[in-house]
């Protein structure tokens, strides 16, 4: 078990990906007051405005408890562990990690942001340190929450040359951004103008999942944000945001899963993470791979619902929760890997998970891509 209640971050440099996003994700914590921390070299973010949070992690060393099958059907399960804190933490439900694995930031449904260094032991996830919180501010410096959820429900994140982008589900301003590189946690998370076709979307099942395409896939310089349950003839709806035109796209939905983080992979495919919560089916999450042959304009203007592989499905037998965020990287060989979050609803009875998964190459045709040349690219 550890314990981190460290400060220290830093910044970094990437690769340019699309429009001026970045996303983050957060937590509430039971600490309070504003902390100016010198800069570590590890991170691209700052966490200027953050306070120091005491994070216990547990190591999650099987998927399946009692059981050392590693291999879930396209993916390699690496390790994980179970994160713990005070009262207010936990709530998270966007992700990401940087390029070489070492930092992470999330933000939370309670308009909190994370940062944390992790720790690796022979490859695994072994715990975390440098472990900071902060609320979402407005224009004003406030905190966006307001005190009240619904003000700051942030769900997905993602990142662009230091700027962070987030969804909210019932936010008048459903996409919003942030200079973390410059400002850190004292940023103000502003209004994305091309978001405005999203505003009418009401209710708790709004936009859940946003990701930015790779620079030379078919939609490099658009945002794309996909609802959790905005159904439209029985399917999931998505968006791709350019600039101030908006066109929106199916996605089948299966077995009565819900979406809940979107990530490309460097190839420009689409990964989906979706969950299921259901008495009689029983609770479930599944990744699924949309290829990039079908995600372009051409094929989304000839109507095509865009339905992919399955890459994984796992049940209650599994160690799972209530996984909202994923974060994609890849390592020095060229394999992907997967990062993902739980989000626990601050509900004692639910644990908040960060899992590690790798892209088996063998399995639906997945060609591992070169690592760009950057260190430390920051993946959401």
């Amino acid at each position: 078990m550890q314990t981190s209640a460290d400060q220290n971050t830093g910044k970094h440099g990437r690769r340019s990906r699309a429009p001026l996003w970045i996303a983050v994700l957060g937590l509430g914590c039971l600490f309070s007051g504003v902390h100016q921390p010198a800069q570590a070299q590890t991170l691209p973010w700052s966490i200027n405005g953050s306070t120091p949070a005491e994070i216990k992690t547990v190591p999650v060393e099987q998927f399946i408890v009692g059981s050392d099958k590693t291999e879930f059907g396209a993916l390699r399960f690496i390790g994980g562990i179970v994160l713990s804190g005070g009262a207010e933490f936990g709530g998270f439900s966007g992700l990401i990690v940087t390029e070489d694995g070492k930092g992470l930031l999330a933000v939370s449904d309670v308009g909190q942001w994370f940062s944390a260094e992790i720790n690796r032991e022979n490859g695994r996830i072994s715990g975390l340190e440098n472990t900071v919180i902060g609320p979402i501010r407005d224009a004003n410096g406030d905190a966006l929450n307001k005190g009240r959820k619904w003000y700051a429900d942030a769900e997905g994140l993602a990142w662009n040359d230091g700027q962070v982008i987030m969804s909210f589900e019932r936010q008048s301003g459903k996409v919003r951004t942030a200079d973390l590189a410059k400002k850190g946690f004292l940023a103000p998370a502003s209004i994305l103008p091309e978001s405005k076709p999203l505003n009418s979307i009401k209710g708790n099942r709004g936009i859940e999942a946003i990701a930015v395409p790779p620079a030379g896939s078919a939609f490099d310089g658009s945002l794309i944000a996909i609802g959790e349950r905005i159904l439209s003839a029985g399917h999931h709806s998505g968006w791709v945001l350019t600039g101030a035109k908006s066109r929106r796209f199916k996605i089948r939905r299966r077995g009565d899963f819900d979406i809940t983080d979107a990530e490309f992979l460097p190839n420009g495919d689409l990964l989906i993470l979706e969950r299921r919560f259901s008495l009689t089916l029983g609770s479930a999450v599944r990744i699924r791979r949309i290829s990039a042959a079908d995600f372009t304009p051409e094929r989304l203007s000839t109507g095509i619902i865009l339905d992919g592989l399955d890459l994984m499905t796992a049940d209650l037998t599994h160690q799972i929760d209530n996984m909202e965020g994923m974060a994609v990287r890849v390592a020095p060989d060229g394999t992907p890997i997967i990062l993902l979050i739980s989000d626990d609803n601050l509900n004692f009875f639910q644990r908040t998970l960060l899992l590690e998964f790798a892209l088996r190459p063998e399995e639906f045709g997945v060609i591992p891509q070169p690592r760009p040349a950057a260190a430390n690219l920051p993946r959401g």
